[in-house]
């Protein structure tokens, strides 16, 4: 794929995050410019949570067209956008920020991005019965996003029961509950289950979360990790106990789009950028 030359009319696009250097969001979006002739460049921006707010402002002071925010700042990004659209307000963070002549805009893509990746999978949310591991930006996007999908169950389960608590407030709903991490080891509950999304990056490490128990029925429980390249121990556990898995690839693929979207206000070349994902994720 040919590469146009950078010149003073390239549009600048990048993220924000630490780390950030192993993000395929780079080659993702730069192979979606490049399918459709536009002008411009994606690139990985390192920031320390001190230099957000100053590195937000420069970036729009430079001229940036528009960013993505990964972990840890997906909250303290959306407090620092000029107006949020609902979603991003409904869930207090934003990864995507969209250039007005006043700042940035800030909109979340994660959750529908993950729901667009259910659907490849031909996993219906409506009616489901979903647990939530995790509390953070991405947990929150996810949740309001199941939420407005349909769910008939959410448990949202997180090392700091309050954090789910928080969250399951923030819902309105019925059918919501906030639970303790040892609820990943509970049968009864997990036989129940449609769908488990680990939010978190406690899998990297061993033990960080419990085992699941071996599923009664092999194949009806989608565990889903929302990292992806090297299987997670999360997802080598719950292939092990008998579910389906998925990666967080199809999730960083339709996230990217829809961002991509919000930035140009074209279609994105998803079939371009999933190809550009594959050939990073190889190249690992």
């Amino acid at each position: 794929m040919m590469q146009r030359p950078v010149s003073g009319r390239t549009r600048v696009y990048g993220i924000l995050g630490d780390p950030v250097a192993h993000s395929l969001s780079p080659a993702m979006q730069n192979a979606a410019f490049a399918a459709l002739g536009i002008d411009a460049i994606y690139v990985p921006f390192p920031v320390r949570a001190e230099g957000l707010a100053a590195t937000i402002a420069g970036l729009h002071a430079a001229g940036v067209a528009g960013l993505n925010v990964t972990v840890p700042h997906k909250e303290a990004a959306a407090a620092l956008c000029t107006r949020l659209a609902p979603r991003a307000r409904a869930c207090g963070a934003a990864n995507t920020l969209v250039r007005t002549p006043g700042g940035f805009a800030g909109d979340n893509t994660d959750g529908d991005g993950l729901l667009a990746a259910l659907r490849a999978q031909r996993f219906a949310p409506r009616s489901a019965r979903v647990l939530l591991v995790g509390a953070g930006g991405s947990a929150r996007s996810v949740a309001h996003a199941f939420a407005r999908a349909g769910v008939e169950e959410l448990v949202v389960a997180n090392r700091t029961p309050a954090r789910a608590a928080a969250l399951v407030r923030s819902l309105g709903r019925r059918g919501a509950r906030a639970a303790g991490l040892d609820v990943l080891a509970d049968a009864a509950t997990l036989a129940a289950l449609d769908l488990v999304v680990n939010c978190t990056s406690a899998s990297l490490a061993d033990g960080a979360l419990p085992a699941l128990p071996r599923i009664g029925r092999p194949g009806r429980l989608l565990a889903c990790d929302l990292m992806y390249g090297k299987p997670s121990r999360f997802l080598t556990q719950a292939r092990a106990a008998g579910c389906r898995v998925m990666d967080g690839r199809g999730m960083l693929l339709h996230q990217g789009a829809l961002a991509f979207t919000l930035w140009t206000r074209r279609p994105a070349p998803v079939a371009a950028m999933r190809r550009a994902l594959g050939r990073a994720l190889a190249a690992r």
